[in-house]
């Protein structure tokens, strides 16, 4: 470290790898909570789908990927009739 509380050029802070563990646990309670508030059928994402039909496609549109790679392999032949 340069001086105290700055790293020297080309040392990051958190290590390759490292997790923030407080978006870990908020990411899990969410999670819980989306769970738990599933078993109520007038509070779930079903109810909200219904009267909210144009929020809910746009949440859901975001889901859907905008970039697909991928490769082909195959083999072309081709006869040539003289």
């Amino acid at each position: 470290m340069a001086r105290q509380g700055q790293f020297v050029k080309g040392q990051g802070g958190r290590p390759p790898g490292a997790q923030n563990h407080l978006t870990k646990t908020v990411k899990e309670t969410v999670l819980s909570v989306f769970q738990e508030i599933q078993n109520d059928p007038k509070n779930n994402l079903t109810a909200f789908a219904k009267e909210y039909p144009r929020d809910f496609y746009q949440i859901a549109a975001k889901l859907i990927p905008t970039e697909i790679t991928g490769t082909v392999k195959s083999v072309i032949k081709v006869k040539v009739d003289e």
